[in-house]
């Protein structure tokens, strides 16, 4: 089958359009997150434009006649029983225009924190806008904690938050650079932490990255264990259609970095990657697709095409890279990816035994890639097929059972949620 061929196979089985391809799905939906309650249950956290099913985008004609597109969602919540997981949404936090993409964490106090980038600040009218990366707490039943606050710089966005102890670390971006990136859209420039208590309360603010204008730093993701806090993002990287992975390791009690920033990965496709933490061995997990030379099929003369690949990293508890896993065969069933490769903005399903870690995460175009992860070693247990093609606007997993993956996946139609039995 000639990749013409794949890709047309591909489009039909998603049911998309050309137009839908050239638009920013996110404008639907973006973001997503299971917090896990002290009870076992879960709460399901998504945004979702204007409401649910997602409407996408709205217009606005100004007195010229030009039209200009926001983003609109809300932040969405459906509590999950393992026994029975079903969706039933809720609205949490509504504002007049975006709160996206949702991140949220929970502390050991039971205390939840959210956070998204959000645009209320604008002259929506005159199409002037004015992002805000901001932040809002609850507690364990969703109850408001702490009103809706900014966090400690002007025009922030792309925010992600993680718990270390009873602190939450908010790791987010700042200011936008035009050209390069996806689709020549541009980029961040700089990046920052702010670590807030359990009422909402600023305690430490610190630079990350801020070279302004170069290098430019920007999607910034976090994980954090009992003591630190692993920030990873990308890095632009000039006259390139890839990014660098860099990553560092930040201590919210004393307000510096345990482990200075650091290239993990070259090569980096943009946007694709995820970091967390497994408490139950004290390692880090980064993941996330690089671009390599793939045979992707003969004809006539072999064709050596670019096609991503996955590759994941475990650090211990400082930082300290203990092993490293490549993608770096064929994959046959992967329909017109022939290779493994993870889906945008996805996290994964995670189950944790006393010696032992088994990972979920999905793969390109219906897939899901299945990890066993030790104090020492990342291993590939399997590559499992299921029938529901990933979108790339946000996917989050957990484990109902020992032997059942729970997904959620976010769609332009709405929030899809897909069953996976691994015996």
């Amino acid at each position: 089958m000639t990749v013409l061929r794949h890709f047309i196979l591909f489009i039909l089985c998603c049911g998309l359009s050309a137009a839908l391809l050239a638009a920013d799905r996110r404008e639907y939906q973006h973001g997503v997150e299971f917090v896990p309650l002290p009870d076992g249950r879960y709460w399901l956290l998504w945004s979702s434009s204007p409401g649910n099913p997602p409407e996408g985008d709205q217009k606005v004609v100004k007195e010229d006649g030009d039209k200009c597109k926001y983003f609109t969602h809300d932040v969405f919540y459906s509590l999950i029983e393992p026994n029975n997981p079903m969706i039933a949404e809720n609205q949490l936090i509504s504002m007049p225009e975006a709160q996206e993409p949702v991140s949220a964490a929970i502390g050991k106090n039971g205390i939840i924190a959210t956070t998204f980038e959000d645009g209320s600040d604008s002259d929506i009218a005159n199409c002037d806008g004015i992002i805000q990366q901001r932040y809002q707490l609850f507690d364990p039943n969703l109850k408001t904690v702490s009103k809706v606050k900014k966090v400690a710089v002007n025009g922030a966005h792309s925010g992600h938050i993680a718990t270390v102890g009873n602190r939450f670390v908010i790791f987010y971006a700042e200011g936008w650079v035009s050209g390069g990136g996806v689709d020549e859209a541009g980029s961040a420039n700089d990046i920052f932490v702010d670590v807030i208590d359990a009422r909402g309360k600023l305690i430490h603010h610190r630079a990350i990255a801020v070279d302004k204008g170069s290098p430019r730093d920007w999607w910034p993701v976090i994980a954090g264990s009992d003591k630190y806090a692993i920030l990873v993002w990308q890095r632009f990287v000039p006259d390139s259609n890839y990014a660098n992975l860099m990553f560092a390791v930040y201590d919210p009690k004393k307000n510096k970095l345990a482990k200075e920033i650091s290239l993990l990965k070259s090569n980096l496709v943009y946007y694709h990657y995820d970091v967390q933490y497994l408490p139950s061995i004290d390692r880090f997990l980064v993941v996330g697709n690089y671009l390599g030379d793939t045979l992707l099929e003969k004809v006539g003369a072999e064709l050596s095409v670019i096609s991503p690949k996955a590759f994941a990293y475990l650090l211990d508890g400082e930082g300290h890279i203990v092993d490293q896993w490549e993608g770096d065969y064929s994959c046959e069933v992967c329909m017109s990816y022939h290779t493994h490769s993870l889906v945008r903005e996805s996290q994964p399903a995670i189950l944790e035994t006393k010696d032992a870690v088994k990972v979920l995460y999905p793969t390109k175009p219906k897939g899901l890639l299945a990890f066993n992860i030790s104090t020492s070693k990342i291993e590939l247990q399997n590559y499992i097929e299921n029938d529901h093609y990933w979108f790339p606007l946000g996917t989050d997993g957990i484990f109902l059972d020992e032997n059942t993956a729970y997904f959620a996946n976010l769609t332009q139609q709405g929030l899809k949620t897909v069953t996976i039995k691994l015996q």
